[in-house]
């Protein structure tokens, strides 16, 4: 399908030569050149950390914009050039995918095995270890979250590749989130819903519900226990959050709009 498409918003940092930003431009265009579903944006991060103790220092995230979809992937590798052959890989079967949402999730329905489309769990760059003194809260995040299923929000934990998704589950309208456990997954809701969950052909443990805290309390929590997330209800506006830790070592919150 022919298609009007500008070039991707390229971010770099650290020492990230011409050549393999150039490869990975090309790389990118061709492969939206040829979706199915037109891409109304597209953003690419080459990243080179210069720290001699991490084992893969470059990073490479795909992020696109699938007609309204967004769809990510990212890699970390020894390097540079197979850090962008393999998250392009990996974005590639995720937009097809997603171009075939409905017939997928209801396949997955029925074919636990087949949830990871083929994927090897992706090599996440290892978290800065950043002294509990110079923490801080760098970056909020709000969304208008979609009820949607169970299967749909573990769907789009998949297409996005992220750690954990909060979203609104469809059958109670309150705040839950779905995150990775190992080589399965694991659920967290303000209502909990354990019937929801039999029905699920995958395994999802099912966690505990969020304790209403104040956002420098779930902080004080992620200090102590190095978790990755903390899904809380905030004490002022009622509504559930997520503080996480990111890989510069600092935190981030995400919550509804």
């Amino acid at each position: 399908m022919e298609q009007q498409l500008r070039e991707p918003t390229v971010v770099v940092r650290g020492d990230v030569p011409e050549l393999m930003v150039d490869y990975a431009r090309d790389k990118v265009v061709k492969l939206i050149g040829h979706a199915s579903v037109p891409v109304l944006d597209a953003e690419l991060r080459l990243d080179h950390h210069t720290d001699p103790a991490r084992e893969r220092p470059n990073h490479v995230e795909m992020t696109i914009d699938l007609n309204g979809t967004p769809i990510r992937a990212y890699r970390s590798e020894r390097t540079m050039s197979e850090a962008i052959d393999r998250t392009l890989a990996r974005l590639r079967r995720r937009m097809e995918a997603a171009a075939a949402r409905p017939e997928t999730r209801r396949l997955r329905h029925r074919d636990p095995d087949s949830w990871h489309h083929g994927d090897r769990p992706t090599r996440r760059p290892h978290v800065y270890p950043r002294p509990r003194d110079e923490r801080a809260l760098v970056r909020r995040k709000t969304f208008a979250l979609r009820p949607e299923s169970i299967e749909e929000a573990l769907f789009d934990l998949e297409t996005l590749d992220h750690d954990f998704f909060l979203f609104v589950h469809d059958e109670t309208s309150t705040e839950s989130v779905v995150y990775r456990v190992g080589d399965g997954y694991g659920l967290m809701q303000r209502v909990a819903t354990p019937e929801a969950v039999a029905r699920i052909e995958i395994p999802v443990v099912l966690g505990s519900q969020p304790a209403t805290a104040t956002l420098e309390h779930a902080l004080a929590i992620l200090d102590e226990t190095d978790a990755p997330f903390e899904f809380f209800v905030d004490e002022r506006s009622g509504v559930g959050q997520v503080a996480y830790r990111r890989y510069d070592g600092n935190y981030g919150l995400i919550g509804p709009s």
